[in-house]
C-alpha cells in the first residue's frame, strides 16, 4: 500500500438497499458521479454526519465498481483515504482522485476515470432560515448583486477541492459546472487536468 494513503475500513453494504440514483457524467466522460438520498439518518447532528459520511464512501466503491465492473477482489480495488485528506480509488494498483460531500440527508460522488486528473464535488441545502448577507459578501467580495449565494458557494468548495486552493484567482484554473441534485439543494462540479 503506499503510504500516503489510508485504507478505508469495510462498511455495511448500503447500497443494496438505497441503489445508486442516476450515475451521471461530465467533461467528455472523464468523470462520473452520483448522489444519494439517505432516509434514515438517526440521532444528533454529528451522528448523522458520520453516518452520510460512512453512506458516501460506500457509495465511492460503488460507482467504483460501475466503472470498472471487470475489477474483482480487494486486491486490485480499494478506497482510500489520501495523505491530503481527498478520497481515491485504487484500481490496480493507480490512484484515481475521487470527491465526497454530504449536506443534510443528500450524499454526492464523483470519480475522476483519468488517474490525472483532480477533481472537486460539492452539494449544499438551500436553507431558507439561514443569514447569507455576511457570508455572501465574503465570498462573492462585496459583489452578491444578481449572484446566487448557494451556487457560488458550491462552485467554490469544488474548485478547492480539485486544487487545493483558497483563493479564488488559483482556483479559476478548474473548470466547474453546476450539477442537478434534489429540489432545495445546489451542487458543483470541478475538475483540472494534469
Amino acid at each position: 500500500m503506499n503510504p500516503s494513503t489510508t485504507k478505508q475500513p469495510k462498511l455495511a453494504t448500503y447500497m443494496k438497499k438505497n441503489a445508486i440514483i442516476d450515475v451521471k457524467t461530465a467533461f467528455g466522460g472523464s468523470v462520473l458521479w452520483c448522489w444519494q438520498r439517505v432516509d434514515d439518518l438517526k440521532g444528533d447532528r454529528t451522528e448523522k454526519r458520520r453516518q452520510s459520511s460512512a453512506q458516501a464512501w460506500q457509495m465511492l466503491g460503488d460507482l467504483g465498481h460501475y466503472i470498472w465492473p471487470d475489477i474483482a477482489g480487494d486486491g486490485t480495488y480499494e478506497t482510500v483515504r489520501q495523505s491530503s485528506g481527498q478520497p481515491g480509488l485504487i484500481i490496480d494498483g493507480v490512484t484515481h482522485c475521487a470527491s465526497i460531500s454530504h449536506s443534510r440527508d443528500l450524499v454526492a460522488v464523483a470519480i475522476a476515470k483519468d488517474p490525472d486528473a483532480m477533481i472537486g464535488i460539492d452539494i449544499e441545502y438551500r436553507d431558507p432560515s439561514r443569514d447569507i448577507d455576511a457570508l455572501s459578501r465574503w465570498l462573492f467580495d462585496g459583489d452578491a448583486d444578481g449572484r446566487d449565494f448557494y451556487q457560488g458557494w458550491c462552485d467554490y468548495e469544488a474548485a478547492f477541492k480539485a486544487t487545493g486552493e483558497t483563493d479564488p484567482v488559483m482556483q479559476s484554473r478548474a473548470t466547474l459546472i453546476a450539477i442537478e441534485t434534489m429540489d432545495g439543494f445546489s451542487g458543483a462540479l470541478a475538475r483540472l487536468a494534469a
